[in-house]
This record gives C-alpha cells, structure tokens and sequence, in this order.
C-alpha cells in the first residue's frame, strides 16, 4: 500500500506526532486563476525561466532599485500558504534584483542568497497580518506574535520573553522583550494594545475577535508598562496561549491615525518586525522579502525570499527539474517522483485534521442525519483514500488525523471508529434511502414528494487529490441513486461563500475539503463547530448546529490544563459519530520537496528532525540560507 522508501517518516510517526499541510485555508488569495488546495509551496530561483513558472526576464524588465548580484537560484522553504499560481507565458515583467547590496562585513559564515518559492493562492495584495485574505508569507515572516508554536507543539517565545499566570488561570501577565521595527522604531507594550483594540473591532475584516473572547465575553488587558501587558479574562480558557500566537502585532505608530485599517496603504508597505521586511512587489508576479539585520533573534541565513506566483503544482515541478524551483509542496500523487532523486529532500508530513466531505446543514435534504447516514455507507472510504493518495494516505476514523501533534491524543480511539460505524455497505445505503421515501425515478434518481435528490459537489481549483475525490464520490453516490453535480472553484471564490451567510445551501451543499480545522496545536473547534461560529460570526460555513456538541466545546476550552481537557474531546469525538457533521475521509500526507543546494546553519531544532516542516518553515526559516 504504502512505499516504505516513501515513508521514512512512517517510523517516527507512532513515537512522535506528525502534522500536514497548511494549505488553503490560510491564504484569501486573489491573483491569476489562483487555484487553492494544499499549500502548494515551491521555490523559484532568479534565472530566466522558459517554462513552468512564469519569472520576470532579467533582460528585457525594469529592474528595482537594488543591485543585482547574480546568485544562484535558491532552495527555499515553501509558504504555509496553499497552492500557488503559476503562468506559462513568455510576458516580460518586471524582475525582483537578484541580490540587494550586502554592506555588512561581519555576517555569519553560515548566510546567503535568496530563497526563492512559489504560492498557489495568488496575490490578494493584503500585507496587513490580521486582515482576512492576508499573505502567509507576510504574516509569518514579516511579523511577529507574542508567542509561536514549533513543529512539535511546543512554544516558543516571539515578542513576549516570559508570562505568568495566576493560580486562577484568569490573571495573564507577559513580559515584552526589546525588539525594532522595520522602520527603525522600538516595539513596545502600546503595540499590542493597539492591535488587540483592532482586533475586536467591529470595523475590522478579521476573524482573529474570537481570539480575545471567552464564553462571548472579551478579556481585558491593559500595560502598566512599555513592557508589560495584563490580561484578565472572565473564565478560564484552555487554549488562550495558542489564540495568542495566531495574531500578530501591527505596529501603533504606523497605523493609529488611519482613516480605514482595511484599505490602507500599509496593505502593500507594511512595517513588522520579523526575519524578513518587505522590500518590493509587482502584483500577481512576484513578492520579495529582504533580511531585517536588526532582527531580534539575530541575523536571519538567507539574504532575503522571494515568492513567485505560480498556478499549479505541475509547472512548480518542472520548474524544480529545470533549477529553477527548489522549495515545494507535494501532494501525495507527485512524492514518488522525487523519492530516489540524491538531489531532492522530501520531507513528509501528515495533515493535522482529516480531509472531509462536508454537508451543508441548511440544506432541506442533508439536514436529516439519516440521509448522511446513507451517504457515509455509500462511499468506500478505504479504496478512495488508495486512489486519490496513491496508496499514500491513512485511515481517518476519528476527529483528528492520525499521528498529528498534540491533537493525536484528543482521538477516542477506544469508543470511535466511523469505519465500524458507516461501513461501505451501498444495499444498506439504498436501504435507509427507501425508508425515507426517496424513490428511483426513470434515470435511476431518487426523488420524494417532487424533490430530486441531486447535490453540488465543490472543492478548490488547482488540486488534483481533492477533484479526483469529487469524481470518486460522484460515482459511487450515482450507484445509489444520488446525482452529484460537480464544480471546482478558485480559493477567494469559495471563501466569500463561506464568509456569506446568505450563500444558497443549494449552491454549496458539499465540499470535499479539511472542514472542520481545530487549532492545529490545540483541540479546541469553536470557530468552525460551534452554533455561535455560523457566518459572518465564524467558520461554520456548513451550519452545523447541535446543544451537545456546542456543550462540549464550551467545556473543553474551559479547562486550562490540556491534558485535564481529554476527556471532554473524547466525548466531543463520540457526538461527532453520532451526529456526522462531515465524513472523516482519509489522512493526506503531503511533503515539501527541497533542493539539497538549500542548506541550514545548526541549531536546536534540525530541519531533518522536523515531523512537519510546514510548522518548522514558519518558526525556523530564518535558518535556510544558499551558500554563494
């Protein structure tokens, strides 16, 4: 089933917990066709490219203002965004500079050049890191958060040295370190205060409010000082640490006299205090960061990234066999391509949450349990996983996939297994169906009182795992007599459905995609489960609603201590059985494929050790470098 060649990574996956992609859902892209599914993040070097990704020519663009050095292409880590677009076409445009002056006399022997990748999810040009439909790249590597996650769930302190809790768990006070911006400007404590106020904000286009409230209820915080802020909260809150990372900290000084933080110019010449600052973009083309030297943790390895915008993951991969790309992500279905390249890591992980096929609990049909009931025995989960994964994929059986950091423990693997639960028994399926009234008309259809039992299958563009697992779907749904009308959308198209809650759930009654996400270093699903979290208030876009389920989140993050929280997610994961808010799939394992002339200066945490090095490339990038 599976190539042990393939999975080095197989080994370690019982003894350490492996993650997956980080794909899509992150990145709002717009740009050329941008088609979005598993973080489809490659590199590109700077040398003219003749064929799969479309580079700007160095000889016939305008050139920025930096000098070029002529360096090599660069091997470089890939977004934790999703797929990226990529153009064929031979258009000039202009070309980011190779190499920008290098003045310093004492950088460390293990730096250089610039890394280069590709994104699938385009350009939506929003540098603002709490805006919905901000860049990734932006986000994680041009900003800061109090505290990050490494690969392996631990934490990591960013802008906050140290924090103290009280017995409690509702007094939180955190200790800022010294830190410059990009402009030369110190961090301090009015900076995050003026983030958080524009976070819960009701005039802001983000979905990080959740974040700072508690049973509904926001936290209050305060700073008593430049480097100390005070957070009180109105109940205890399991996974407020993890909440914390996930937003980054906007600098006060750029942006507290704006007319509108959602159009303004710092949208396209932000200002953080990250590795790497924003140095020049030309839209829907490329993105180029450049190493901040006054960064907090030290001088970041690489010179600079850049990012160029690709359309799928097959011209990334051309481009990777040309030189010109050393830094992707790969889906199941191209990793054993790269397998026995000496010349090419492939770094495997699994993806934190179950692919899924969602139901759209609004609509009149799937609305009824019994009727997801049929569906689930009416799909051979097993033998689609080995199709669309290529033998590559793992059973999904629980609510978090298999081996995943942190979340792996929050599976009931004692009391809930969907494949004893829904096997594929397609007579079963037909069976419930005729119980229910739905009887086959004359194209072998089934329909009740007038009503035919036809449902829209969507899923991203650009993804072939995912479009395969909409076909196969479709053809076994047909067999009992389920007509699926199939359509594949851009990312940014399928998000503002989602965000809308007046979307038909005509029009979005399925998907095949990873819903619901938890916290991927936490089990908590409020923003994507909970009745509450229904559009425009959070990420239930599917209308899931159920007391119990909603009793069980509550209960969950309630609880400060994470192993305390066991039980509750056990429980959470029987109601989920019970009800089918979605259908777990199977577990994708995806990989970031890397050219091995990307190296990485020693540290504490080696890339080779990384179980995902989706989370690894956003704590640690800084520790890639191309040697001249």
């Amino acid at each position: 089933m599976r190539d042990p060649g393939l999975y080095q990574f197989l080994g370690r996956m019982s003894a350490s917990h492996l993650t997956r992609r980080d794909l899509v859902k992150r990145a709002a892209a717009i740009g050329l066709t941008v088609p979005v599914l598993s973080s489809l993040l490659a590199a590109c070097e700077d040398d003219d490219t003749d064929d799969a990704v479309d580079e700007p020519d160095t000889d016939d663009a305008d050139e920025p203002d930096a000098e070029p050095d002529d360096a090599d292409p660069v091997d470089e880590p890939d977004d934790d965004t999703d797929d990226a677009d990529v153009e064929e076409d031979d258009e000039d445009v202009d070309e980011p500079d190779d190499d920008p002056d290098d003045d310093d006399d004492d950088v460390p022997a293990e730096t250089g050049g610039f890394i280069n990748w590709t994104a699938t999810t385009g350009d939506s040009g929003i540098a603002n890191p709490i805006l919905n439909g901000r860049l990734a790249w932006v986000e994680w590597w041009t900003f800061s958060r109090l505290f990050r996650y490494d690969d392996q769930g631990g934490i990591v302190n960013d802008l906050a040295e140290d924090f103290e809790i009280s017995e409690d768990g509702l007094d939180w006070t955190f200790h800022l370190r010294e830190a410059l911006w990009h402009d030369g400007e110190e961090f301090n404590a009015d900076d995050v205060i003026f983030t958080f106020d524009t976070v819960v904000d009701d005039a802001t286009d983000t979905g990080f409010a959740s974040r700072l409230r508690i049973g509904g209820e926001p936290v209050e915080w305060s700073a008593p000082d430049d480097r100390t802020i005070e957070v009180t909260a109105p109940d205890s809150f399991g996974p407020f640490l993890y909440a914390l990372s996930e937003i980054p900290i906007i600098p006060e000084h750029v942006l507290a006299d704006s007319d509108d933080i959602n159009t303004d110019d710092f949208n396209t010449n932000p200002v953080g205090t990250g590795p790497y600052r924003w140095m020049e973009r030309e839209p829907d083309q490329w993105l180029r960061l450049e190493r901040f030297d006054d960064y907090y943790a030290g001088q970041p390895a690489a010179e600079g990234i850049t990012i160029f915008y690709v359309s799928d993951v097959e011209a990334a991969s051309a481009s990777l066999d040309s030189g010109e790309v050393d830094y992707m992500f790969a889906p199941p279905e191209l990793q054993p391509r790269y397998m026995d390249d000496p010349d090419v890591r492939v770094l495997q992980y699994v993806y934190f949450t179950p692919i899924t096929l969602t139901f759209n609990h609004r609509h009149p049909i799937l609305q009824e349990f019994d009727v997801r009931r049929a569906i689930a025995h009416a799909i051979d989960r097993d033998g689609l996983r080995d199709s669309v994964t290529v033998g590559l994929g793992l059973a999904a059986n629980n609510q978090y996939a298999q081996t995943a950091p942190v979340l792996d423990d929050f599976n009931d693997y004692d009391n809930v297994d969907y494949s004893e639960t829904y096997p594929f028994d397609p007579d079963g399926a037909r069976e419930i169906l005729d119980e229910l009234g739905f009887e086959e008309g004359d194209d072998g259809i089934r329909e009740r009182d007038g009503e035919r039992m036809s449902f829209t299958l969507l899923t991203y563009a650009g993804f072939d795992e995912y479009q395969n697992a909409q076909q196969i779907i479709q053809s076994m749904l047909a067999e009992v007599g389920i007509e699926v009308q199939l359509d594949v959308l851009e990312y940014t198209t399928l998000q503002s459905m989602w965000g809308d809650p007046d979307t038909d759930p005509m029009d979005l009654a399925m998907e095949v995609q990873e819903w619901p996400h938890p916290f991927e270093m936490d089990p908590d699903v409020y923003g994507e489960l909970h009745s509450d979290s229904h559009p425009p208030n959070g990420d239930n876009h599917m209308f899931f609603a159920d007391d119990e389920v909603d009793r069980l989140i509550d209960e969950g993050r309630a609880i400060a201590e994470l192993e305390d929280r066991q039980p509750v997610y056990h429980e959470l994961d029987q109601r989920r059985l019970e009800t089918l808010p979605c259908l777990p799939l199977y577990c994708a394992v995806d990989a970031r494929l890397l050219h091995r002339r990307v190296e990485e200066r020693p540290s504490d945490f080696p890339m080779e050790d990384t179980p995902s090095m989706r989370w690894w490339e956003r704590t640690f990038i800084e520790n890639l470098y191309k040697p001249e």
